[in-house]
């Protein structure tokens, strides 16, 4: 499934290193070192020097899972319509007992760290993560490196990462996928292009209102409102609960109260503001919007790689939701690729048990990586580079996701729908990390987005949230949008489905692709999705590069497949796929 770095997992070295593999143990093993546990944010960095041996970090070890072949196999029929095995899901407790690391695979890692001298905080209820905490100088020990910080220049950040690969012993490192946490280059970035202050008001705006969305996608003639369902919003921010009431209030929308999972110390709800509010704010109105009878469970966590990887598989043990809805990612290109496994592999228990994951593709076009901050970047001599090469973001790039890009809407004078480009800003292209999966068309590496709906500010989203740092105060606005607004709408429609199918005495959704894919190969793909076929993603938010993607008929990696005609997509997806 793996593109880069393919040659590094068969190259695992046995290093002459000889700790102990537990506590009170006097004899030694051979140490391994775990490809793909080093940041390429490395590369071209200047090293500062190594951390502080008192600076205490958290970090999230994850386990490998057993019987893979057979759950890429299992999750691979469960999905795709028409094998006798769809939709025949498993429980959380099910996947645990088939597939997730044994009970002594956790009692061996819990056992090595712990001799090493650090703390287990939590253990995952499916045994894939055991989180633990520690000083610097306990985690260089134990994991056979060095915590350095680093300069880039280029950025003009700082961070802190390992300074070579960890190193476990043997025994050890053959449960081990990898750990989260030991750098923090990777500070996740919300799609949301949320509200100018300029623009805002104290009385709702001319953006698009749920009736208006609800119609042009015809999400109203689903049937249902979401009723019975649990939807799970990924979020590394917290809301204020009296602006989702305002919302709820203007537009007559009655649900039940939104609810939190704080995970890792996150306790962000409230009057008080925090950074990425608006985000969490757009994302719950939205699919209020769409399913406003469905409950909604916001899992939280700090901003961090294992922030995210904690969130994730808090989800898919509870087993409570049967969506989730995120618009937070990371460049593809700076995340470590042993932390890229290890939230695939909570993805799988995802699709294995039938839970929809749609995720934004990003707001800078086909180039992930820019960075809003350092619009004009130079290399260490002061010269101007292109920073800001083809890159897309992930998870929404990862084979078990729903990669969701944006349009640009248009609307009839009576509200109905009139057309659809492509919005310029839309995250797509072809991942660096992972192979085409099977049921995506071509060759080469998996390209995104899957699909889209509407995401360009203009034709933006009417909601009430958090203004930014300067002027917090919430207030009503037109101009919010990105492919943030994009998946959310999606993970309503998957919600409104499953009420609709349930009835039907039909399975959940689950993993969407196949089935999606399968329509749009298929004579039912003009009744399912509106086909975008003008517009590219090259952003004018970003200055450099000349690139980008072009809509045209059928699949294209600005908008996927196309934005939903719901009520002819739920038809087709009960049809079998057809």
């Amino acid at each position: 499934m793996k593109l880069r770095h393919l040659a590094a997992v068969a190259a695992l070295s046995l290093l002459p290193l000889g700790s102990p593999v537990l506590a009170g143990t006097a004899s030694a093993e051979p140490t391994v070192a775990l490809a793909g546990t080093v940041t390429p944010a490395t590369v071209g960095a200047q090293r500062q020097g190594a951390l502080p041996a008192g600076q205490q970090l958290s970090v999230a070890v994850s386990l490998k899972l057993r019987n893979s072949a057979e759950l890429d196999r299992f999750i691979a029929e469960v999905s795709t319509p028409g094998s006798a095995e769809h939709g025949h899901y498993l429980t959380p407790a099910q996947f645990t007992a088939q597939y997730a690391p044994s009970q002594s695979d956790v009692q061996r890692v819990q056992a090595y760290l712990r001799g090493q001298g650090l703390t287990t905080t939590a253990v995952s209820a499916n045994r894939q993560v055991v989180d633990v905490t520690g000083s610097v100088a306990r985690i260089d020990a134990a994991f056979h490196t060095t915590e350095a910080s680093y300069l880039d220049r280029t950025e003009r950040r700082t961070f802190y990462a390992p300074d070579k690969a960890v190193s476990l012993p043997a025994g050890v490192a053959s449960v081990v996928a990898g750990i989260s946490g030991l750098d923090n280059v990777a500070v996740h970035h919300h799609s949301a292009v949320t509200r100018a202050d300029e623009s805002a008001s104290a009385a709702p705006t001319p953006g698009l209102t749920p009736s208006q969305y609800d119609s042009a996608y015809h999400l109203d003639k689903v049937g249902g409102h979401g009723d019975g369902q649990t939807v799970a919003l990924f979020e590394l921010a917290g809301y204020n609960p009296a602006n989702l009431a305002t919302y709820d209030q203007q537009y007559g929308l009655k649900g039940p109260a939104v609810s939190t999972v704080s995970l890792d110390g996150a306790h962000y709800d409230g009057p008080a503001w925090t950074s990425g509010e608006d985000e969490v704010e757009m994302d719950s109105e939205i699919i209020r919007g769409v399913a406003p009878q469905a409950t909604q469970v916001v899992y939280e966590a700090p901003n961090s790689d294992q922030g995210e990887i904690d969130i994730y598989n808090r989800i898919v043990s509870d087993g409570r939701a049967t969506v989730i809805s995120n618009s937070w990612g990371e460049c593809e290109d700076v995340e470590a690729d042993a932390h890229l496994d290890a939230v695939n592999d909570i993805f799988k228990e995802a699709a294995a048990q039938g839970i929809s994951t749609f995720s934004a593709t990003g707001d800078y076009g086909y180039q992930d990586c820019y960075s809003p901050d350092d619009p004009n970047p130079k290399d260490a001599d002061g010269k101007p580079v292109d920073g800001y090469a083809a890159a897309v973001d992930f998870p929404a790039s990862s084979p078990y996701d729903t990669a969701v890009g944006g349009t640009t809407l248009s609307l009839n004078p009576d509200g109905s729908y009139n057309s659809e480009s492509a919005w310029s800003g839309g995250g797509g292209g072809e991942s660096a990390v992972w192979d085409k999966p099977d049921w995506q068309p071509g060759s080469g590496g998996r390209t995104v987005p899957d699909v889209a709906s509407v995401a360009d500010p203009k034709s933006g989203f009417s909601l009430y949230t958090a203004g930014g740092r300067n002027n917090p105060a919430p207030a009503w606005s037109p101009t919010n949008g990105g492919t943030s607004a994009a998946a959310p709408l999606w993970a309503g429609f998957a919600v409104l489905y499953n009420q609709k199918a349930q009835a039907q005495k039909q399975s959940n959704l689950g993993f969407a692709n196949p089935a999606l894919y399968r329509i749009a190969a298929g004579p039912g793909y003009p009744g399912a999705f509106n086909d975008i076929t003008t517009g590219t993603n090259k952003s004018s938010q970003v200055p450099q590069g000349n690139g980008g993607f072009a809509a045209g008929p059928g699949y294209d990696e600005v908008t996927g497949l196309g934005s939903p005609i719901a009520d002819g997509l739920a038809g087709a997806l009960l049809g079998g796929g057809n």
